[in-house]
């Protein structure tokens, strides 16, 4: 079995791949802290939401099984040091229920948090400078994913 993908952190291609059409092929799917998800597939889409300067941002792969089933593998890459990638790969019944799965998920679900309200060294306003930053990288990843899933579906509406 092949990986379903293999994106090096330092220079990863952010555009969704055009028009793939591809033969099936066996592929495994890596679950954080779980069983990896196998089948055998036909590529639809994959794309990453990397930016230079981006301290976090994910990657999806769309592959078509069974006829109607759709599998996802979802990755979130971590640029933080000590942190890790953490692998999602779910399966759908149609293309349809996996798109609004990829909508509805939160991609600041795994951002690394550096705050630490509780900590009494900190004053109020560094917690306020923090805290903006936080927000500032929440947002910069949620318009990232946002961008990524549009590309993807503009991507698949036109190969339909």
């Amino acid at each position: 079995m092949s990986a379903a993908h293999a994106v090096p952190h330092d220079a990863p291609d952010p555009a969704p791949t055009r028009g793939l059409k591809r033969k099936p092929q066996s592929v495994t799917l890596q679950v954080s802290g779980g069983r990896p998800l196998r089948l055998r597939g036909e590529l639809l889409a994959e794309g990453n939401s990397w930016a230079p300067g981006t301290e976090a941002w994910h990657e999806i792969a769309l592959y078509r099984h069974d006829q109607e089933e759709v599998a996802v593998a979802l990755r979130t890459f971590r640029k933080a040091e000590g942190s890790t990638d953490i692998h999602r790969a779910e399966l759908f019944p149609n293309l349809e229920e996996a798109m609004a799965w990829l909508i509805a998920f939160d991609p600041t679900a795994d951002l690394q948090v550096d705050l630490d309200c509780a900590d009494r060294t900190l004053s109020t306003a560094m917690i306020t400078l923090r805290a903006a930053t936080l927000r500032q990288r929440a947002d910069d990843i949620i318009r990232q994913y946002q961008s990524l899933l549009g590309e993807m579906l503009l991507h698949l509406d036109q190969g339909a």
